[in-house]
């Protein structure tokens, strides 16, 4: 019970994290593109690289709090999704092309980069 909790508590606080980024970026936008989502999946997969990186208990609370819930919550794929089809939708398919290869891209780099500098064995 202790754990659902914990991914409760975790989970609020990512999305709220995710909402305020995201608002406060929504006035800069990277190449025409939603600067906000991209960013927060950024941070997310390399927090998430750190975290794999240092947390070997998959089973231990801060596991559940972090990763499972603030993290899990804080890089949602439902706003990237969301907007892609935004783009599709208004005709913008080339944009949403590299919104999803940035997206992808950067988030893959975020959490090898993470990963690979925080690794302690």
């Amino acid at each position: 019970m202790i754990k659902l909790l914990l991914i409760a508590l975790g989970g609020g606080l990512g999305a709220s994290a995710r909402f305020l980024i995201n608002e406060s970026m929504r006035s800069y936008y990277f190449f025409m593109l939603p600067s906000g989502i991209i960013f927060v999946n950024f941070l997310g997969c390399f927090l998430i690289g750190i975290m794999m990186a240092q947390i070997t208990d998959l089973k231990s609370n801060l596991y559940f709090f972090i990763v499972v819930g603030f993290l899990g919550s804080f890089t949602t794929m439902s706003a990237f999704s969301q907007q892609t089809i935004e783009m599709l939708y208004n005709g913008k398919e080339i944009n949403a092309l590299i919104y999803i290869l940035i997206s992808v891209g950067s988030c893959l780099l975020g959490t090898i980069l993470a990963y690979s500098f925080f690794k302690t064995t």
